[in-house]
């Protein structure tokens, strides 16, 4: 669409600011994507090293005995970080719909233009629903905890007299009514504010209002699908697909040389694995996988750090570019994938990384701590002696996830602007996709302050 166009047509999308709690909110969900991530390298390593400890294949019975201890330790930290994660994430999500709706309301309380339309992604927090993650997570732990509760309170009221199991027995069932609470005020008692505030949303803004911002987009989706050509991978793009398949070549060097090492038995329901041998050359490219496995992965890393780097360049010289466009008047239409990435709200790659690595550098640390306490089941020993360090890592650990979450805020609020002057002059049709029963949530596909929240389509996905 060209500049004359976008004159005699004065409605544009317009991302309205949400406050200090609000910016919080989004990049915290965003910090916790990263964050689960790498609970998930995390428990990638967790399997791999100790299944060779548990399989006695590191030829060090003491360095088997200590990765297994803190192989098994890290297991439920690991688990204890994903509850975790989950409950900050569903009320950080609870928080990004709430004050996004809260922050328009005021915003047309003080007489916001009708011309500055709310961007899809806020429209989307406006009509969607706010408590559905922190329903669906206090309904589940209440199903769960409610059913542990119970099951150990029948069996210690009829095995006899147990006033210890009673008491734990009786906080998990505790546990579980609260969870009860929060899935039913979720639903019943949280939702039913927001859908007010869309209401005094969608008596500002008309359906005309978001018909005529829609419109730009339209003419933008229609030209954009005759000009499209096929998107080349950058250099960031390919480091970080390099970096995947060092990552997988190392697992799979890892496997066989585990699946080589062990002839394999099974007795009796359990597997074992059994030492097998072989001639000097095979034995020697066998004992190489570890080595292979720990070269791969380190590589991965440093080539998806790299990557990462490359991104972070890239990134900054397109929006100087963008920035250089907006300036002339007379500027053509930039390239949609650009305008598409730098139109939304984004995770600063750095702050990405810095979230990844939390996640795995708190699980360790967090063992390590635990069992140098003599909180596991073993090892005591060994760890004792790292406890001052394992401290200084899981401080260090959390740091860098706190970083990443101000990062991301940081960047995101110093972006609105740009965000704003694109989505003015050149809005981007914004992707979507189409769920199993074949709906979509409406703000993704055109004006839905008014109607319904999701509608149906024939298409499986739309622009990307």
């Amino acid at each position: 669409m060209s500049d004359d166009e976008n004159q005699t047509n004065p409605w544009h999308w317009y991302e309205y600011e949400v406050g200090l709690a609000g910016e919080i909110a989004r990049a915290c969900v965003r910090a916790l994507t990263s964050f689960l991530i790498g609970l998930g390298c995390a428990f990638a390593l967790i399997m791999g090293v100790g299944l060779l400890a548990e399989e006695d294949l590191l030829d060090d019975p003491g360095l088997e005995e200590a990765i297994d201890h803190l192989s098994r330790m890290s297991m439920g930290v690991l688990l204890a970080f994903v509850l975790v994660a989950c409950a900050v994430g569903a009320v950080a999500s609870f928080l990004r719909e709430s004050t996004t709706s809260k922050a328009i309301v005021n915003a047309a309380a003080r007489g916001a233009s009708r011309y500055a339309v709310p961007s899809p992604d806020q429209v989307r927090s406006i009509t969607g629903k706010p408590a559905e993650a922190l329903a669906l997570f206090g309904w589940a732990n209440a199903v769960l905890a409610g059913g542990l509760g119970v099951i150990g309170l029948i069996v210690v009221l009829v095995d006899g007299d147990d006033a210890e199991s009673a008491l734990i027995f009786s906080l998990i069932t505790g546990y579980a009514l609260l969870m009860a609470f929060v899935g039913y005020a979720g639903t019943h008692l949280l939702t039913p504010a927001h859908e007010r505030r869309h209401a005094l949303i969608a008596a500002h803004w008309s359906s005309n209002d978001e018909g005529h911002a829609w419109k730009q987009v339209e003419h933008a989706r229609r030209d954009g699908a005759s000009k499209k050509t096929p998107p080349r991978p950058s250099i960031a793009k390919r480091c970080l697909y390099g970096a995947g398949g060092l990552w997988l070549g190392g697992v799979l060097a890892l496997q066989l040389s585990l699946l080589t090492r062990c002839a394999g038995t099974s007795g009796g329901g359990k597997y074992e694995c059994e030492g097998a041998t072989y001639s000097s050359p095979v034995e020697t490219l066998i004992a190489g996988g570890i080595w292979i496995f720990a070269l791969l992965i380190t590589s991965g890393m440093l080539l998806a750090a790299i990557g990462v780097l490359f991104d972070w360049k890239q990134r900054g010289s397109e929006r100087a570019e963008l920035r250089t466009r907006l300036a002339d008047p007379s500027s053509d239409r930039p390239a949609e994938d650009l305008l598409a990435h730098h139109s939304q709200r984004q995770t600063h790659p750095l702050a990405r990384v810095g979230a990844t690595m939390s996640g795995a550098g708190l699980v360790f640390s967090t063992s390590s701590y635990l069992i140098g306490k003599g909180l596991g089941l073993g090892s005591e020993d060994v760890f004792a002696a790292y406890r001052t360090e394992s401290l200084v890592a899981m401080v260090v650990s959390a740091v860098m996830f706190v970083a990443a979450l101000l990062g991301t805020g940081i960047v995101n609020v110093r972006g609105r602007e740009l965000r704003n002057a694109l989505m003015e002059r050149w809005p981007s049709p914004t992707a979507w996709e189409a769920g199993g029963d074949g709906k979509v949530q409406r703000a993704k596909r055109g004006p839905a302050l008014h109607g319904s929240r999701e509608v149906g389509t024939n298409k499986t996905s739309g622009p990307r």
